[in-house]
């Protein structure tokens, strides 16, 4: 088995957790692959050199990988899922950053966690993702997201937002932004602009306005086989689209298409995890002293 462990910069105070995890994988003889800037970054700043039996840099180097082990916080997992891209490679999140939403494993957990993984006790999850489409191939060579795709002015003021949805004209949003959110997405950015929560193997893509300048517009839940359109004009020379956390520049006027990607993010699920206990761990969502 291999399993490759994928982070960027780990600071000072996780140190030993870090030991930690690569002491648990050793425990179990499996060939442990770690990403070379990690590396470089562990031996220079924690001053620890896991054992390891290689390194990876990229896509094409994961290919016999069998796991991925995203050290860090949500941003790192959705990192990871650009570097694995349509290989299908599970995904385990070890969480260093605060939410750890998407990354479940708490340091505490890291242990029992890789006691779990190895005695295969896991299910996959697999969570729809989102395509961009351009002519000019903005987001090459990864043009898909697990989380959002987010429009919005780079500086101020209102976007027009012209919205079809499988050629069948929507509205015109007035608002600061648009977030198109997969269920995976829903609990973030759209999550905190009033959007619906939407559990992971639901179907659907979630449309959220930023400030939205309407007295009439709720976001709105949509099947996930629509292609979307966006026709995004406004006062600034240029707007910003984000898959994720990659963030580009274009020049507006300018149309953006969306759909559902040809693939999955397959994320691993522990047992004893579940969508609905996240919610409430995280989120402290139904918190109620009445409960």
């Amino acid at each position: 088995m291999t399993i490759a462990v994928y982070g960027k910069r780990i600071d000072a105070e996780f140190a030993e957790a870090t030991r930690n995890l690569f002491a648990a994988l050793e425990k179990y003889r499996v060939n442990v692959l770690i990403y070379l800037p990690l590396l470089d970054y562990i031996k220079s700043n924690l001053l620890y050199t896991p054992n390891i039996s290689g390194t990876f840099s990229t896509t094409q180097d994961l290919k016999e990988t069998d796991i991925i082990i995203s050290l860090g916080g949500d941003g790192t997992f959705l990192d990871s899922i650009a570097l694995v891209q349509d290989l299908g490679i599970p995904i385990m999140g070890i969480n260093l950053g605060r939410l750890g939403f998407l990354a479940t494993t708490s340091i505490p957990e890291i242990g029992n966690s890789i006691d779990l993984l190895m005695a295969s006790k896991y299910t996959i999850e697999k969570r729809s993702m989102l395509q961009f489409i351009s002519d000019s191939r903005l987001f090459d060579p990864f043009p898909y997201a697990l989380n959002d795709m987010v429009v919005r002015n780079s500086i101020s003021g209102l976007l027009h937002v012209k919205t079809y949805i499988n050629g069948d004209y929507l509205s015109t949003y007035w608002a600061d932004g648009l977030i198109i959110a997969t269920p995976t997405g829903s609990t973030a950015y759209s999550l905190s602009v009033g959007g619906p929560i939407l559990t992971p193997n639901l179907s659907a893509f979630v449309l959220s306005a930023i400030a939205p300048h309407h007295l009439t517009v709720r976001p709105l839940v949509i099947p996930d086989d629509s292609l979307i359109e966006l026709e995004v004009s406004g006062r600034d020379e240029e707007l910003i689209v984000s898959l994720d956390s990659r963030n580009i520049r274009i020049p507006q006027p300018v149309k953006l298409m969306l759909k559902k990607a040809p693939f999955n993010a397959n994320v691993v699920c522990l047992k004893g995890t579940t969508f609905y206990r996240t919610i409430r761990n995280k989120l402290l969502w139904g918190m109620d002293k009445r409960n």
